[in-house]
């Protein structure tokens, strides 16, 4: 058996680490079915419009509990949780799709698009052009090209 603060091979584990290690281990989903994380994300928003703060996606992993490893995990882990987090995303992604449109500063919903919603500057151009080669040909009775300016009979 291991002992406290070392792994099975007796090496150090980080203070730390290893109270992290030793508090998940065994511990039951923080929501029990995807409906009841689905209830605390709306709460989320409409606790939000009533104290007035800014919606992010920070602040509704806190708000239900959860860090950004725990949210990646039962995304990436219980298949069943996954419809339900990608709506609550799409929930924050139109909120900031929405900032796009008034006159403010658009910096930060344009940050938060491409670097959490997958959206990307792309310009395609179509362009339709007819590309004709052509050759030429020397004809053998044709005169002598001039090498410099002096040669040229005006």
């Amino acid at each position: 058996m291991a002992q406290e603060g070392r792994d099975e091979n007796g090496k150090f584990i980080h203070k730390n680490l290893w109270h992290l290690m030793r508090s998940r281990i065994g511990q039951p989903k923080k929501f029990p079915t995807p409906e009841e994380l689905a209830s605390k994300g709306l709460e989320y928003f409409e606790w939000v419009a009533e104290t007035k703060q800014k919606i992010t996606f920070a602040g509704l992993k806190l708000y239900v509990g959860m860090n950004r490893s725990d949210w990646h995990n039962y995304k990436q882990n219980y298949p069943d949780y996954f419809d339900t987090m990608n709506h609550i995303e799409l929930l924050l992604e139109a909120e900031w799709e929405g900032k796009l449109g008034w006159a403010g500063s658009t910096q930060g919903a344009i940050f938060w698009l491409k670097n959490k919603a997958g959206w990307k500057d792309e310009i395609t151009q179509n362009q339709n052009q007819t590309v004709t080669t052509v050759q030429p040909t020397i004809i053998g009775d044709s005169p002598k090209l001039a090498n410099d300016e002096k040669q040229i009979d005006v």
